[in-house]
């Protein structure tokens, strides 16, 4: 037992908290400062369509700087790719083990790419890029001295986690974003890193702002605005879950639709020229003010405009023009990530639920809802809305307190996330990540042909896998462990609570597309083998 706590010690608990503190450090003061420059940018950009929207010269002026930025980010996306769409799919991929990246071209491309979104006012928000830049930061931390190339994918899960957590002031979400999106699985070892990331990364960051003189807050500061529900208004969330569900899957199939027309219809366009356009259909949306619609509010991230939607009750922003707006989003929102743009889809996507909860609280008030539930409507309308898009119920519960620090009506947001997510299931529509990430891994894999192979290692001494349970090893991807012989008893792995133990002969099953790289991967968990057995 002794020699259990020891080992335990060395080969678990020191490297995470001195990987993941010093991950988080690093990605909560560079995170931080990235969004304290896109919120600048998006101001200014605000700013700047106002005033075109008053100066022809102005707004000719803009639509030639929007080709320019174009422009400028195709040349930054064909010097890293991996840049290209939303950043927390490509996260996944590279946490998961399903698609490569380097590390260093892809945080410096996805700041100054996202910058230029922000400021030309794309729907898209800065949670993804920050999702692949504390991704890719951890991948610079794992080229640390003594870093061991198996914690390469925990110090990013970090990374990644610890990005989510400043960009949104959501620790707990950003913790759950590991088990329940990243890695859809639990393991000690995973939620370990999250942790201790997450918690050096906000810490850092609130250091960071407190320095500056930035007051803590709600990412979406609508607590007073949110009336409490009681059990005689439950068939509120109900209806809701509903109506978000079947919108969900709209969404969903949409976005899915658009990026399936980019990949075969519109291949041929050329990237510049796919930039080109969004950019300049964004500035022409941007300049039109008809009545009480003014463009610029149709665009940007959508932060403020939830915060705007909460206090609506008051009917501040007409009906028609909730409808355009969520017209022009919905429609904005997935030709931007289907071109390409870099940009995170998450709050823009929340934006969407809040829009859709905006009309329906008008709705529920006129079927004699108390005006008061107005914006707890439209909160729970979101939440519901991310936990169907991504089928990530937990986290859209959680997320919805963090992001409002309103506890008062969880039971009723449980409710609507509830049903919206078995609604669905139901109808089997894909979850909005996981399809963009297969499209990412298409891409990536183009013209190349996987094979199924066999392999039989020996646990060598010293090796990362010695003592460790074998579903807490991030293991190449599409990796089965078959059978464990140990002292001549071997015996299937059905749970993977099975730990692994030096001169253990271990049988795996390997789907791949490389594989040199695969043998390596396997070698760094299992220790350099003297010989081995490849049946493929």
């Amino acid at each position: 037992m002794k020699k259990d706590y020891k080992s335990y010690l060395k080969n678990v608990t020191i490297p995470v908290l001195v990987y993941g503190a010093f991950t988080g450090v690093l990605v909560g003061t560079i995170v931080y400062f990235f969004k304290l420059v896109a919120e600048w940018l998006t101001e200014k950009g605000t700013e700047l369509y106002h005033v075109a929207q008053q100066n022809p010269l102005v707004a000719v002026a803009m639509f030639a700087g929007a080709i320019a930025l174009a422009f400028a980010m195709h040349f930054l996306q064909k010097w890293a790719p991996e840049t290209k769409g939303g950043g927390i799919p490509r996260a996944e991929g590279v946490l998961r083990g399903l698609l490569t990246f380097r590390w260093l071209r892809t945080g410096i491309a996805v700041i100054f790419n996202s910058w230029i979104s922000f400021f030309v006012g794309l729907p898209l928000g800065s949670e993804g890029p920050s999702v692949l830049l504390g991704t890719a930061i951890g991948g610079g931390t794992c080229r640390l001295p003594l870093s061991h190339d198996s914690w390469n994918r925990y110090i990013m899960t970090g990374g990644a986690c610890a990005g989510f957590a400043v960009a949104t002031g959501a620790p707990l979400t950003g913790i759950l974003f590991a088990v329940e999106e990243a890695h859809k699985r639990f393991t000690p070892m995973i939620l370990l890193m999250s942790i201790v990331s997450v918690l050096f990364g906000v810490g850092i960051s609130n250091v960071w702002a407190g320095l500056i003189g930035h007051e803590p807050m709600a990412l979406f500061n609508v607590a007073e605005f949110m009336g409490t529900f009681s059990m005689k208004e439950v068939w509120v969330p109900v209806l809701l879950g509903i109506a978000v569900a079947l919108f969900a899957c709209l969404y969903n199939v949409f976005v899915f639709f658009v990026g399936k027309m980019y990949d075969t219809k519109l291949a041929k366009i050329p990237q510049w020229a796919r930039l080109v356009i969004v950019f300049v259909l964004t500035v022409a949306i941007g300049l039109i003010v008809v009545g009480k619609f003014n463009g610029a509010s149709a665009l940007f991230g959508g932060g403020g405009l939830i915060v705007n939607l909460a206090q609506n009750a008051s009917g501040t922003i007409p009906l028609a023009v909730l409808f355009v707006v969520l017209v022009v989003r919905f429609f904005m929102i997935a030709f931007a990530t289907g071109s390409g743009v870099t940009g995170g889809v998450f709050i823009p996507m929340l934006s969407i639920g809040a829009l859709v909860g905006s009309l329906m609280a008008e709705l529920f008030v006129l079927l004699g809802m108390p005006v008061e539930l107005y914006g707890t409507v439209v909160i729970i309308t979101m939440s519901a809305f991310m936990g169907a898009c991504t089928r990530a119920p937990i986290t859209a519960i959680v997320f919805v307190v963090e992001c409002t620090w309103n506890f008062s009506n969880l039971f009723y947001v449980a409710i609507a996330v509830f049903v919206s997510y078995l609604i669905c299931e139901v109808f089997k529509v894909e979850p909005l990540y996981d399809v963009l990430l297969e499209r990412m891994m298409e891409k990536q894999n183009h013209g190349k042909k996987h094979q199924i192979l066999k392999f039989t290692y020996v646990v060598q001494e010293g090796a990362f896998a010695v003592s460790k349970a074998v579903r807490d090893i991030l293991w190449p991807a599409n990796t089965r462990v078959s059978e464990i012989v140990s002292g001549n008893k071997g015996g299937m792995d059905d749970d993977g609570e099975r730990k692994m133990h030096i001169g253990d002969v271990v049988t795996l099953f390997v789907q791949t597309y490389d594989e040199e790289q695969t043998e390596k991967e396997l070698q760094d968990i299992l220790g350099k083998q003297l010989s081995q057995t490849n049946l493929g």
